[in-house]
Parts: C-alpha cells; sequence; structure tokens
C-alpha cells in the first residue's frame, strides 16, 4: 500500500515541477521577447504612415477626438495620427470583411484628399477576396475627396483623379465594401476633426 502511494505521487511531483520550470521560461522569454515584438510593429506602423502620406515629416497620436465610423456602422476609425508638419492625417481604421476583421490606414492631406490606402492586416482568402487590396486597385481612391455612394461600392461614381470612373471588383464586393466603408469612415473623421491645422 505504501509503494503505491509513492508511485502515484513521485510522477505526480515530477511533472508538476516540469510545468513550472516551463512556465518559469515562457514568462522569462516572454519578458524578453515581448519589448522586442511591440518595437517592430511600431516600426511597420509607421513606415506604413510614412507611406500613404509621404509629405509627412513624423507623426503624433491625436488623444482627444471622437473615433467616426462609417455609414453602415461596419467600420470605425482606431486611432488618429496628425503629421507634425501639419500636412495631414493617418487614420486606422477596422472594418468587417469577408474573412473577418479588416485593418487598414487612410492617409488625408491637408486639402481633405486622400493621399493613400494600406490594408494592414486581413483574413480574407487570397485570391479573389484579396484583389481589393492591391495597391493599384486602393489607388484609385487617390486624390478623392469624398465617396458619393459609401454605402454601395456598386455604385459609387466618385470623380477619380484619372478622370475615369469608380472600379469595384466583380465577385469580392464584401471585401471592397469592407474596404470603400472603411475609407468613408476616414473622410467622416477628418470632417469631424476640421481638417489639417
Amino acid at each position: 500500500m505504501n509503494k503505491s502511494k509513492e508511485s502515484f505521487i513521485a510522477p505526480v511531483v515530477v511533472l508538476s515541477c516540469i510545468c513550472l520550470v516551463v512556465s518559469l521560461a515562457l514568462a522569462f522569454t516572454y519578458k524578453i521577447a515581448n519589448p522586442i515584438i511591440i518595437a517592430n510593429n511600431e516600426a511597420v506602423a509607421v513606415a506604413a504612415r510614412q507611406e500613404i502620406l509621404p509629405s509627412a515629416d513624423s507623426f503624433t497620436q491625436v488623444e482627444d477626438t471622437e473615433m467616426q465610423g462609417s455609414e453602415d456602422g461596419k467600420a470605425l476609425v482606431q486611432e488618429v495620427y496628425a503629421a507634425d508638419n501639419g500636412s495631414g492625417y493617418v487614420m486606422t481604421v477596422e472594418t468587417t470583411s469577408f474573412g473577418g476583421a479588416l485593418t487598414m490606414m487612410v492617409g488625408i492631406d491637408g486639402e481633405g484628399a486622400i493621399t493613400g490606402v494600406k490594408v494592414t492586416e486581413h483574413a480574407d482568402t487570397p485570391g479573389v477576396g484579396t484583389k481589393d487590396q492591391d495597391p493599384a486597385y486602393l489607388a484609385q481612391y487617390s486624390g478623392l475627396t469624398a465617396l458619393n455612394n459609401a454605402a454601395d461600392i456598386k455604385k459609387e461614381n466618385a470623380d477619380l483623379a484619372s478622370g475615369g470612373t469608380f472600379a469595384f471588383i466583380s465577385g469580392a464586393s464584401v471585401s471592397g465594401q469592407a474596404i470603400h466603408s472603411g475609407v468613408a469612415a476616414a473622410l467622416s473623421q477628418y470632417a469631424a476633426m476640421g481638417g489639417a491645422q
């Protein structure tokens, strides 16, 4: 009976010690790696902001502003960064796409014109679902100061800077509408803040 009790307790003690050592090792690794991951993510975000608002020298986060959303309620501005030289803003917008959450950045210059749109995170299916994220497709937003039909990308007829008509990608309308709603939310945020100052 005593031997049976010892044979039961010994493995439990050994497994508990292993769990404790592994947990401490994970905690130590997290403590070392987390600041590096945060710094890398911030560097990527700064590079993306600079890419879509190239006239900016540096950025400061705007803290005291009410975040705006799209009319359809599918997109909400999460962060606003102002260019320190007053050349515009970059908004980070989260919207709902076919695959789930989609995060994007929209740059708007001091005149209220979109300078760029970039999808930074998504869960859409590669192929048709990501065609709307192609830089050539997103470039049609550049120069726009308003959307004529933010609620329905299929009916959008905004005057493009190129002189052409707005094109949506057939078969990817959910993803396209998500991006369109995100752009609408960024334009609403810009208007609510009174433009670049």
